[in-house]
């Protein structure tokens, strides 16, 4: 949004707080507060961190970079990534799940990715606990190749035990990688900002065991509702409460049922033409890509944006079932999320785009703020898939 409206990072850097306030919709104080707190971080020392762990950093539009997550609504600026990291789209599934997995949901989740890594296709997961181990372990297994998002910095790995794993995956010739400068360790909000990565990086999103409220089954949403992808779910015992978000997802039509790879095959086959298209867009945005890339090269020159900055205030969500639980209570909501509610309220209901006609929000704005308000139980979904207040106000 900065870049956009300054014409580069730079630019936004030397804004007066008044002018940011009124781009980021803050008070001029908090928009001082990050302007000075985004002056302060060192990119350099950031590029010699990732350089020690034997990472590399990438710019969003420059080389490397991936076309598919390039080609979303909200591409990082920048990303730091170990291992091997393809710019052309490669046949890449998502295997997502609860960190909290019975025997039954790794023991899916570890044979999905072994029959799918074994056809030489991508898994991409988060590297949490449960199913998320279980799809790279799998993956592994087969001799394949896979990718792990993390919601943290490269030197600061979540969950800490998985350091093995992550050292294994990128033997493997796969890729751990994060858009989260060195020194940031795990926070609530950042995991659905991974997830919405996850998502973009992968052609078909796969569910394994996930509750109704689940930060898995939102980014099986968020492959569908907004970047157009296809999302399955595998079914569960009918009575387990940790598959009850898989079976409510199918219910309501959104998702596909897939027992195995076979089914997961034909629903990539579908996407084949999703890959194609990232290619294009990624081609005929080269000239905002440039634009984009030139700024942030301006602005690691004069010290570079924040780890925290903007991204602190796109309090996206508190993922229940994946990342460190936050304690019970009020919900701690951000100002855009208060704004968002208020406003599907005021209609009685509303989807992305009667928000962004209302509020004149970009849509990945408003899905962050509605993705907050789901999975902190204040926003349901209608069957005609439009957001209604429930629960818990915050």
């Amino acid at each position: 949004m900065l870049r956009e409206a300054f014409g580069g990072a730079a630019e936004a850097l030397a804004a007066e707080p008044a002018a940011l306030s009124a781009v980021l919709r803050l008070s001029v104080e908090e928009a001082g507060r990050l302007r000075d707190q985004a002056r302060r971080s060192c990119i350099d020392r950031a590029r010699a961190s990732i350089g020690a762990c034997g990472g590399a950093m990438l710019l969003e539009g420059g080389a490397g970079y991936p076309q598919l997550l390039l080609a979303s609504h909200d591409p990082p600026a920048l990303l730091f990534a170990r291992g091997k990291l393809d710019a052309e789209p490669e046949p890449a599934v998502a295997i997502v799940g609860s960190r909290r997995a019975t025997a039954y949901g790794r023991l899916q989740a570890a044979r999905l990715a072994v029959e799918l890594g074994e056809q030489g296709i991508t898994i991409v997961s988060g590297g949490a606990r449960g199913i998320d181990a279980e799809a790279h372990r799998g993956a592994l297994r087969a001799g394949g190749r896979t990718i792990a998002v993390l919601a943290t910095g490269l030197d600061c790995p979540y969950p800490a035990d998985h350091a093995p794993l992550f050292d294994a995956i990128v033997e493997a010739g796969g890729c751990v990688l994060t858009e989260q400068l060195p020194g940031v360790v795990a926070r609530p909000e950042l995991f659905p900002r991974r997830n919405r990565m996850i998502a973009a990086l992968s052609l078909v999103t796969v569910v394994v065991e996930a509750a109704s409220r689940s930060g898995a089954l939102l980014t099986a949403r968020i492959a569908v509702d907004d970047l157009s992808r296809e999302a399955a779910c595998m079914p569960g015992p009918v009575d387990s409460p940790v598959s009850e978000g898989c079976h409510r997802a199918v219910r309501e039509g959104w998702a596909h049922l897939v027992t195995g790879a076979r089914d997961v095959c034909e629903l990539l086959r579908e996407a084949r033409g999703i890959a194609a298209g990232a290619s294009e867009l990624a081609g005929g945005a080269d000239s905002r890509a440039r634009r984009a890339g030139d700024g942030v090269r301006n602005a690691v020159a004069r010290g570079g944006p924040g780890s925290g900055g903007v991204d602190d205030r796109m309090r996206a969500a508190r993922a229940v079932d994946r990342g460190p639980v936050r304690p019970q209570g009020q919900p701690d909501c951000s100002a855009d999320a208060r704004v968002v509610l208020a406003a599907i309220e005021a209609i009685g209901g509303a989807g992305h785009d009667e928000l962004e006609l209302r509020l004149g929000w970009a849509i990945p704005r408003i899905a962050c703020a509605t993705l907050e308000l789901e999975v902190a139980g204040l926003l349901g979904r209608r069957t005609d898939g439009a957001f209604a207040v429930a629960g818990r106000r915050c």
